[in-house]
């Protein structure tokens, strides 16, 4: 098709009467082909006004692609190494933390626990600012966070409160799982099979709290943990519209807060899982940890308590939170340093001397 018969075919396409309206495959025939033409066309003027105009310099702009902003670069993670030796100091975590004991994780065996700082029982006496070994042997041992030394356990009801001294106060409570201490070191809370109890870490004073509304509707892990202020209690809930099964976890509603002297609930939290054992609330109560949705999971969730919405799943098990708000895992290798949302600021490998041991945190 020559010049003229392009720009006739062109201006007859525009004339045309617009094509019915159930026409539409019809009418996006004609309009390509319409399209071409005018481009046919416009492509034969160009030729004709170089043509003409020999001496015109047509200087074709391209369009640019709009500017990319730079995608910011993710933030370094900080590796760091704990000295090997560390028995003659505090050792220092990640995010300001000492490590308050480091105990056998073979417990159930009959080989007894080791004598020496690299393989027995081991917490940090405050006092001088080293770690001792325990001279007897037992179950497991609980580094103090603060003030105290620790308490160990005989594998049964007794709970051994380690005086300054390293002499020992035993209690006698039928406790479920770990016992936990207090925010500020004074307490010990035991989860019993009918509520709670609080131990005075100095004297050995027991109080007993039946809550046995808490106790119809606990879920598989059934535990009291602290709260920041010291003076609540939280425990999970299980979702009564849910079916239970063997064998997958109880779906959790929500979390009860029970007031610690009283034992009378005071409020709940729309919070979809079983807090974790030890620190598991942040310092401005905002957020938790909790434990995997699944039966035997390793890895811990940290949930907004306010809204209940899972910010995200980290993979180390034994977690807590510090007081600048940060989160520390714990491994017998690794102390990983998290942000409240989970995200890695720093990774300290440990001494050789954790390995195939439980190692507890406190602050300084």
């Amino acid at each position: 098709m020559n010049l003229e018969e392009s720009v006739r075919a062109t201006v007859k396409d525009l004339a045309a009467s617009a094509p019915m309206p159930l026409d539409l495959a019809g009418a996006a025939r004609r309009k390509g082909r319409g399209i071409r033409r005018r481009r046919q066309a416009g492509v034969a003027l160009a030729v004709m006004a170089l043509a003409v105009t020999p001496y015109v310099i047509v200087k074709q702009h391209q369009a640019q692609p709009a500017p990319v902003s730079p995608t910011p670069a993710p933030t370094a993670i900080r590796r760091t190494a704990a000295p090997q030796n560390w028995t003659t100091a505090p050792l220092k975590l990640p995010g300001g933390a000492v490590v308050t004991a480091v105990t056998r994780t073979n417990v159930g065996q009959d080989n007894p626990a080791g004598r020496t700082l690299p393989t027995g029982n081991v917490v940090l006496d405050r006092a001088t600012g080293r770690y001792v070994v325990l001279k007897n042997d037992y179950y497991t041992v609980w580094g103090a966070p603060k003030k105290n030394r620790g308490v160990v356990s005989d594998g049964g009801g007794g709970l051994g409160l380690i005086r300054a001294d390293g002499g020992m106060k035993w209690v006698r409570v039928a406790y479920t799982l770990d016992p936990q201490w207090s925010p500020d070191g004074t307490r010990l809370l035991a989860s019993t099979l009918k509520g709670y109890t609080v131990i005075d870490a100095v004297t050995g004073r027991m109080t007993r709290h039946s809550v046995p509304d808490a106790m119809a509707v606990c879920p598989d892990n059934c535990f009291f943990t602290w709260l920041p202020d010291g003076r609540s209690v939280a425990i999970a809930r299980r979702d009564l519209s849910a079916a239970q099964s063997e064998e997958v976890a109880d779906r959790v509603g929500e979390v009860a807060i029970y007031d610690v002297a009283t034992g009378k609930q005071v409020r709940t939290l729309p919070v979809p899982g079983v807090p974790v054992s030890g620190n598991a609330w942040s310092p401005d109560g905002r957020r938790v940890l909790l434990e995997a949705a699944e039966l035997g999971g390793t890895g811990r969730r940290i949930a907004d308590t306010t809204t209940g919405k899972i910010v995200k799943e980290i993979p180390d098990s034994n977690v807590r939170f510090l007081p600048s708000g940060q989160i520390l895992g714990l491994t017998d290798k690794l102390a990983t340093l998290y942000d409240p949302n989970g995200t890695v600021v720093e990774v300290m490998t440990l001494p050789r001397d954790f390995r195939y041991r439980s190692v507890s945190a406190g602050v300084p």
